[in-house]
């Protein structure tokens, strides 16, 4: 048997109004009008700084905590993950990020280091090498 449901709602609605109202933007899509920023999905990074004096990278973590971080370097390739699981009797929810940024060849590697503010804010900077070039010393060679 097929049971057939009336096109009007319980309010009296009727469905064809309801699905112009929604191809009219008044009801669909949803996403539209949401806050995206507050998910953190960007595809850039955020702030950069590329100057004589230092190369720095600033990301909005506010969404992570410090221990769902990790930032590695593989030569010059700097990656920085984040990764989020929540689980509650409601249900399971899981955020993540991955960026990766090919560091100038004239940022001191050695001296890169990383910190996060109170904001959420995670600075990762090195500064620059100030000279590439050196003096070599000429070193004497007895002759036998």
């Amino acid at each position: 048997m097929l049971l057939l449901r009336s096109p009007f709602s319980r309010d009296g609605c009727n469905m064809d109004q309801f699905f112009d109202d929604m191809t009219r933007g008044s009801l669909l899509p949803y996403w539209r009008d949401a806050d995206h920023n507050s998910f953190n999905f960007s595809d850039t990074i955020g702030e950069i700084i590329n100057d004589e004096t230092k190369y720095a990278i600033q990301l909005d973590v506010s969404h992570f905590k410090p221990e769902d971080l990790k930032i590695e370097l593989n030569g010059r390739e700097l990656k920085v993950e984040g990764s989020q699981e929540t689980k509650s009797e409601h249900g399971y929810s899981k955020r993540s990020f991955s960026k990766m940024v090919l560091l100038p060849e004239d940022v001191d590697l050695t001296a890169l280091k990383s910190a996060i503010s109170n904001e959420g804010k995670l600075q990762i900077e090195a500064p620059k090498n100030t000279s590439t070039s050196r003096s070599i010393p000429i070193n004497r060679v007895a002759n036998h």
